[in-house]
């Protein structure tokens, strides 16, 4: 049930974000789809990354302190949050600048 709600949830929103796109047809849905699906693979990139790096970190920490290290801290839903920060972030750094925006 729990489930459902949060599909319910997200489609009405984006049907809501879908109408009020439409009223502004400077940029095309089937672009904003693909960047869409382009930061969905960044994220996971980047979160497999940072999981991996973790388990590296935490077994290197493990073999040369001599003390335990539990593999769950990279299980902290913070690693996901800030996966998908870098993951936004490398997106719009890849971007090309636009030569026309006043540089600020």
């Amino acid at each position: 049930m729990e489930t459902a709600f949060i599909l319910v949830v997200v489609a009405l929103t984006s049907a809501l974000a879908l109408a009020i796109a439409r009223r502004q047809p400077h940029r095309r849905l089937a672009a904003a789809a693909g960047r869409a699906l382009e930061a969905v693979g960044f994220i996971a990139l980047f979160l497999l990354s940072n999981v991996a790096v973790g388990f590296a970190l935490a077994l290197a920490l493990r073999a040369t302190t001599g003390s335990f290290v539990s593999l769950y801290v990279n299980d902290d839903v913070s690693l996901l949050v800030l996966s998908v920060l870098q993951a936004l972030v490398w997106q719009s750094w890849r971007e090309p600048e636009d030569p026309a925006q006043p540089r600020g």
